[in-house]
């Protein structure tokens, strides 16, 4: 019999997971991987270059730039130009900086730095140098030279920019500040020569809302340093802050009946004056000019000497010039004077315009001249031999009017007080006081007066000693006076009333022991009464 036939193994196929999940934590990886990456492309902006001078401080990889205290972007690397005299710093910027890249952006290195304004740049001693960034407006651009220092002013402060034209820079410079009655408004941009006019044009920046303050009539001037003049006023000195002695400064005022016109644009244009007192007297005003003949010599007068009306400063000296007569043969100095109308307060009239008071004080000029005003030198400083011209009433003037000489009007002018004679006669007069106290008979009769002086003072002595027991009598004569009064008054009590003259004569007995108190005691105080007599008492 036939065995069986055997079963043919078959293969049993199973389905398994098709994703294990050895395999999840791989592809999270691999996906925050490609999250951060594109994260990171999406962020990435352009690659910059900039310029410095040296990169003091400046590390590839870790360095960054920074805007405000955020990071903009990280340097990538660092190196030298080809001729080894600058440093070129390569960095990648983020995407949301690129509308800010173009040719008015700034750079520069934030480090520790000590100046006039203070200390700055002190958390780089913690976390580094860094590069700050200021952003512009402009084409695009990828190269930049960056700046060695910060600047002045960055382009987000609101405010207006004005120019100062000066003689010479002195000792301002670029960040000197601009004060206003002791606070810092502003700052010097810059300064450049100007060819034309061959004075120096600073660039200067008032902040908001100080700009309002600028007004055509608002006087600049330089508030540098220690300020030291002298003139008719004797020597003046001003010292500054010491801000303003280490970096300079700038001072401005505008007169508060300027405050409510409207203020001035951006870009005006202003004087800047040597001191305050400069800036102060120049007028404000339109000037009436003048021109003054004096004879002789005009020592002490000068350009901006003051010109005075009954002592008030009212304009300056423009020019002074010696000019010689070839007709007359004589020798005269022409001076011309600014006077401002405006330094002569017009009161019971109309209110009136500029023009209109250079008009009115022209034409006031004239009737004064012909009632006996003449410019005439005056002495204001024996010291320094500072003159001033003064317009003052002349009593017994002759008849003269304001004359027009070469295109000037011309004011007519008196003798000057002679300041040296003056000090020639006092000295004369004191000579002739020393020559007669120096004489034989006052030295005579000064010696008799001390042998006189000296005999009365003995005859005083011999008698004081005798003095002072009479002082004692008489004092001791009015207390007993006194106590018999006293008792008198008691036994007499109330008869005293019956008699009319008992009363009246006890009141004189109280005087007479009352003078007699009075008297020792004054000659206990003025024993030589007895010899000179009394002495007149001062009336209170």
């Amino acid at each position: 019999m036939s065995e069986p036939a055997a079963e043919e193994p078959r293969a049993r196929v199973t389905t398994g997971r098709r994703l294990s999940l050895v395999w999840v934590i791989p592809i999270l990886a691999v996906a925050v991987v490609i999250g951060i990456g594109w994260r990171a492309l999406a962020q990435r902006g352009p690659t910059i270059t900039i310029t410095f001078e040296a990169g003091e401080g400046i590390q590839a990889g870790q360095t960054k730039i920074r805007r405000k205290d955020v990071d903009l972007g990280t340097v990538e690397s660092i190196r030298l130009s080809q001729d080894l005299s600058r440093v070129i710093v390569r960095a990648r910027m983020l995407r949301s900086a690129a509308p800010y890249l173009n040719i008015h952006t700034q750079f520069w290195i934030v480090r520790p730095r000590i100046s006039a304004e203070g200390v700055s740049g002190l958390a780089t001693l913690v976390s580094g140098v860094y590069i700050e960034m200021n952003p512009g407006r402009g084409s695009p651009q990828s190269e930049f030279t960056g700046l060695e220092e910060p600047p002045v002013l960055q382009s987000d402060v609101p405010g207006h920019g004005f120019t100062l034209h000066a003689s010479q820079l002195t000792s301002l410079n670029q960040g000197s500040a601009i004060f206003y009655r002791g606070l810092a408004v502003g700052e010097i941009l810059g300064y450049a020569l100007n060819q034309k006019t061959e004075k120096v044009d600073i660039y200067a920046f008032v902040r908001a809302p100080y700009d309002r303050l600028i007004h055509p009539e608002t006087r600049f001037w330089n508030a540098s340093g220690v300020d030291v003049s002298v003139g008719a006023q004797g020597v003046h000195m001003v010292a500054s802050s010491w801000q303003q002695l280490l970096s300079g400064g700038v001072e401005f005022t505008t007169p508060s009946s300027a405050m409510d016109d409207a203020p001035s644009p951006a870009g005006a244009q202003f004087r800047l004056y040597d001191d305050k007192y400069t800036a102060e007297k120049d007028p404000r005003g339109t000037p009436l000019i003048y021109r003054v003949d004096f004879t002789g010599a005009v020592a002490g007068i000068e350009h901006g000497t003051p010109v005075e009306l009954l002592g008030s400063q009212i304009g300056q000296v423009q020019h002074v010039e010696l000019e010689y007569d070839d007709r007359s043969h004589v020798l005269h100095t022409p001076v011309i004077v600014a006077i401002d109308p405006t330094r002569v307060k017009i009161v019971n009239g109309a209110v009136r315009t500029a023009p209109e008071l250079a008009e009115d004080f022209s034409a006031h000029m004239e009737e004064w001249v012909k009632h006996g005003l003449r410019a005439r030198l005056t002495s204001a400083s024996l010291i320094t031999g500072q003159q001033i011209v003064s317009l003052d009433m002349v009593p017994d003037a002759a008849p003269a009017r304001i004359e027009r000489v070469d295109s000037q009007l011309q004011i007519p002018s008196a003798p000057s007080v002679d300041v040296t004679q003056i000090l020639l006669s006092v000295h004369s007069i004191l000579r002739h006081i020393d020559r007669a106290t120096a004489g034989p008979e006052l030295s005579h009769a000064m010696k008799e007066l001390d042998r006189t002086l000296t005999h009365l003072d003995q005859i005083t002595g011999t008698v004081e000693p005798q003095i002072q027991p009479l002082i004692n009598s008489l004092r001791q004569s009015a207390e007993a006076a006194q106590r018999t009064l006293e008792q008198a008054s008691n036994v007499l009590g109330s008869n005293a009333a019956q008699g009319a003259d008992l009363p009246r004569m006890m009141q004189e007995l109280t005087d007479a022991a009352r003078s007699v108190r009075a008297l020792a005691d004054y000659l206990d105080r003025h024993p030589e009464a007895l010899i000179r007599g009394k002495k007149k008492e001062a009336e209170p």
